[in-house]
């Protein structure tokens, strides 16, 4: 991966990323995920179970866009996220 920008499609709002997303949050992160708001070099997701995470970083970001682009929800079922209690922009 460079910095030339042949990564893959940046991460945007609405990106999910599933179960473990290869350690890019942590040893404890089990659920799927969604990115709720980006940043230049951060992100932030919510869980299926309702939790907030956070990733910075080019190393971080560039895995995660590996992942998103790669891995795929288990036994093909689909990620259920909870309805946003707010109406934030871009969701």
């Amino acid at each position: 991966m460079t910095g030339n920008g042949s990564v893959g499609r940046p991460l945007a709002v609405g990106d999910v990323f599933h179960e473990f997303a290869r350690g890019a949050f942590g040893r404890d992160h089990y659920n799927c995920s969604k990115v709720e708001a980006a940043g230049p070099d951060w992100i932030v997701v919510r869980t299926t179970s309702g939790g907030l995470d956070f990733a910075a970083g080019r190393d971080t970001l560039e895995l995660l866009i590996k992942v998103r682009d790669e891995d795929s929800c288990p036994d093909g079922e689909s990620c259920r996220f909870d309805s946003p209690l707010t109406v934030p922009e871009g969701y």
